[in-house]
């Protein structure tokens, strides 16, 4: 029933503690075929997080046409690499406690490494240090346990080398 997969994917993104999904919707097209994801996100992260936990949601049952609009990110360029790193680290240490991080700040893009112990913890890891002030991107090279790495969208391009 549309109305019923509508509701599922709607509890299930109020139920995903990494995404704010306070303005996202769903439109089910019975006749089309297909569901629509609408709204705007903070990051790409939650953009791509809305789609998954809809896509499980609707796994067999119909498309998924995403139409959720990333807003801009705030950014202030004088504000120093240090003093996103502090803001970022603090962030990380509620999200996951004892993590084993490690985190490089370079013109407000921020690469997370190091091992995490479940996909949900690298999952809200990346969105809380996503919704970060003064963070533009986030080069998440993390693993998990069983070793695999999670690379939600390109890295950006490469100005120079990497001095983390």
């Amino acid at each position: 029933m549309p109305g019923s997969l509508r509701d599922r994917i709607l509890r299930a993104w109020r139920a995903e503690r990494s995404l704010d999904a306070s303005t996202l919707d769903v439109a089910v097209d019975v006749g089309g075929n297909r569901v629509v994801l609408a709204g705007d996100v903070g990051s790409y992260t939650d953009r791509l997080t809305a789609h998954e936990v809809a896509a499980g949601c609707a796994a067999g049952v119909v498309p998924l046409e995403n139409r959720i609009v990333v807003r801009p990110l705030r950014c202030d360029p004088a504000e120093s690499d240090d003093v996103v790193r502090l803001r970022v680290e603090r962030v990380v240490r509620d999200v996951v406690p004892g993590a084993r991080l490690t985190l490089a700040v370079r013109d407000h893009v921020v690469r997370v490494t190091g091992v995490l112990d479940r996909q949900d913890q690298r999952r809200r890891v990346h969105a809380a240090v996503a919704r970060c002030p003064g963070v533009h991107f986030v080069d998440d090279r993390a693993s998990v346990v069983d070793g695999r790495t999670f690379d939600p969208v390109p890295s950006p391009p490469d100005s120079g080398a990497w001095t983390p």
